[in-house]
């Protein structure tokens, strides 16, 4: 199958195959792994990106994977709903020869490959809505507008959760069908799981892109404080936008008295990022008030690595099942209780974490969810059986 994957991407995935120096892209997660899955299971796959770094469109490797870059303005882009954007992934798609489209999020990437004129499946990674609310921000509000004509408009639409897949019903009217593919890990990519030695001061860890009332981390600095009053020695590592050593989590916890025991580590390579993970932490703590999927809890999972994370919180409840403890998490008290039976019983914390690597081998492997594409696909469009790539 000849398949275009746009949305935003992370490159790493990509890079060794292409073969060549690439400039740096508008990212996003697991979107690089999935298109590397495809091209690894036997289709040709062309990823087209926005990049702030060209001045034209410019096209990267070549036999059946290769990176086709458009240009994004670095300023001024939502002043006319991404309309230069979204033309020039429109016009970049359009030369490809491919037999569908795969768009990613539902707003600039899935309308100009809309545009492009190709059957295109457009893929639904965040509720818009609900987000919007959260962030009380009347961009967002502006920008997710996009995702009424992005799915009405689509060929096919697909969530990557049940959550996602009942927001747009509700709340954005879409009344076809939603194919429910979840997003997934690339297991063989992540790096040992080395579980720290029975004995240690107890790790958590938080990993958030963003401060605030949606991401909500400072619940988890006031639960840590609850939890560090009991175990001194306890840490917590904080991963992410916002979270660096001056950032606003860390000027906020100092001027609290919340900092005791917290290693502000900020934002780091995403493999980086899950290596200290892997040896550092017992516990996962995501306290974010609403997820439609959630990647890192998924990936904890994966390192046998068990999750506090919210009962409530859109799609995390699905995710995590019972590889964790699902609390309120707008009651400090409450998430420090589940930190602390975790950090105090390892045996417990023994069993969560391997009910989160089979419940990812089984449910969230990415050669499955790559494979559920396709065959998506195929059925949409009538195509050839899609065994004969494989």
């Amino acid at each position: 199958m000849r398949i275009a994957l746009t949305g935003p991407v992370d490159l790493a995935p990509l890079r060794e195959a292409l073969g060549c120096a690439t400039p740096e892209v508008y990212p996003g997660p697991s979107t690089g792994w999935l298109a590397r899955t495809w091209w690894e299971q036997g289709h040709e796959v062309t990823v087209v990106a926005l990049s702030s770094q060209v001045g034209e469109q410019h096209t990267y490797g070549d036999g059946s994977l290769r990176l086709v870059v458009v240009p994004m303005r670095e300023r001024g882009r939502a002043r006319d709903m991404f309309r230069a954007e979204r033309q020039g992934l429109g016009a970049a798609l359009r030369e490809q020869p491919v037999d569908v489209v795969s768009a990613h999020w539902t707003y600039e990437f899935a309308l100009g490959a809309l545009a492009s004129g190709h059957p295109t499946c457009v893929t639904a990674r965040d509720t818009p809505w609900r987000y919007a609310w959260e962030m009380r921000s009347a961009y967002r509000w502006w920008r997710h507008t996009m995702a009424v004509p992005a799915t009405w408009r689509a060929t096919a639409v697909s969530a990557n959760s049940p959550y996602t897949a009942a927001h747009f019903r509700r709340f954005l009217g879409v009344r076809r069908p939603i194919e429910v593919i979840p997003n997934a890990v690339r297991t063989d990519a992540l790096p040992s799981a080395r579980a720290p030695e029975p004995g240690t001061a107890p790790v958590f860890a938080t990993a958030s892109q963003g401060w605030g009332r949606w991401k909500n981390t400072a619940a988890a600095l006031r639960a840590f404080d609850l939890v560090h009053e009991q175990l001194p020695s306890a840490r917590l590592l904080m991963f992410g936008a916002g979270h660096e050593p001056d950032g606003p989590a860390a000027t906020w916890a100092r001027a609290r008295g919340f900092a005791a025991g917290v290693e502000f580590a900020g934002r780091l390579p995403h493999a980086a990022m899950l290596e200290r993970l892997a040896a550092e932490a017992h516990v996962l703590v995501h306290p974010s008030r609403v997820e439609s999927f959630s990647m890192i809890c998924a990936e904890a999972m994966a390192l046998g690595i068990p999750v506090v994370a919210g009962r409530r919180s859109g799609a995390v409840p699905w995710v995590v099942d019972r590889a964790g403890h699902l609390v309120d998490v707008d009651r400090p008290d409450l998430m420090a209780e589940a930190m602390l039976r975790l950090a105090l019983d390892e045996e417990h914390r023994r069993e969560l974490g391997e009910f989160g690597r089979t419940r990812v081998r089984t449910h969230f492997c990415l050669d499955d969810t790559a494979r559920a594409y396709t065959d998506w696909f195929a059925r949409t469009l009538r195509l050839p059986a899609v065994e004969e790539a494989r």
